[in-house]
């Protein structure tokens, strides 16, 4: 089940990041829906198959909803760069949403301490604050300062709680 799970994944990450051409709109619909379909594909796993102890058949639903939070978030950022911020703000609505999502499941326990595993979540602890921010800026840049003032509040939240 995991081989087949990782292997759709980096399939669906794929076509969503090549697929996405930065000056053509007519492919941000298709790379978004690409990533939302990796996200049903997650959601429809029943909890029974990602226990918390390693087993070769357990799946760490935590660690793909990271991984896919962070291709959201990658798109979002390609869409940033060259000035397309209302369509970057769904890509960062759901990395955000994900990345939180990720942060509050449960791990599997690693037989083995996995440093760099353990930096990858570190890197999302400290990073999730200012895909808040970025999602805030924007929504600002767009003139929509209602949901922007939204965005930063959750951006201080995330901030206070990686504070902690």
């Amino acid at each position: 089940m995991r081989d087949v799970l990782t292997r759709t994944l980096d399939t669906l990450f794929v076509l969503s990041r090549t697929g996405l051409i930065v000056n053509d709109p007519t492919t941000f619909v298709p790379a978004f829906e690409h990533l939302s379909h990796a996200v049903r594909i997650l959601d429809s796993i029943p909890p029974d198959r990602f226990p918390l102890s390693p087993s070769e058949e357990a799946v760490d639903i935590a660690n793909y909803t990271r991984c896919v939070s962070g291709a959201f978030y990658n798109l979002a950022c390609s869409l940033y760069q060259v000035s397309k911020y209302g369509n970057a703000v769904p890509f960062l609505v759901k990395s955000c949403e994900l990345g939180g999502k990720a942060l509050r499941l449960p791990r599997i326990a690693q037989r083995v301490p996995n440093e760099a595993r353990e930096m990858e979540w570190t890197q999302l602890e400290e990073q999730l604050f200012r895909r808040w921010e970025l999602l805030a800026v924007c929504y600002s840049k767009n003139g929509d300062r209602k949901v922007c003032f939204f965005s930063l509040y959750f951006h201080f939240l995330s901030w206070r709680q990686l504070k902690k």
